[in-house]
């Protein structure tokens, strides 16, 4: 079997053979990912030990969430969680699903409907 890849402009082809072929995808578990309030720091503690499972487990909010958040805490004095403030966004269409941690799973102690 021929697989083509386009990428950057340039084709590449690769034969397989299909009776020694099998899926790296199916073999690999799945990394669970999290949320933390303190992202950042776990993100460069885990780039400093070259933890790289802890550093896939990381997810990130755009930067958008952090500015949202902090104008909320300086307009309110109440300071949300990075969750919390992503997944307004997400709900009020200021976010897409791809930018937000599990996007459709349903938060119980935000009030979500």
């Amino acid at each position: 079997m021929k697989i083509y890849f386009r990428g950057g402009g340039v084709l590449l082809s690769f034969l397989v053979d299909k009776r020694n072929f099998r899926s790296i995808t199916s073999t690999m578990s799945k990394i669970k990912t999290y949320i933390s309030d303190n992202v950042i720091e776990e993100f460069y503690h885990a780039l400093a030990d070259e933890d790289e499972v802890r550093l896939r487990r990381c997810h990130i909010p755009r930067s958008d969430v952090f500015y949202v958040r902090k104008k909320i805490q300086l307009d309110t004095g109440v300071l949300y969680t990075l969750d919390h403030v992503e997944r307004a966004m997400y709900l009020e269409g200021m976010l897409e699903a791809r930018d937000v941690y599990k996007p459709h799973m349903k938060r119980e102690h935000y009030g979500d409907t």
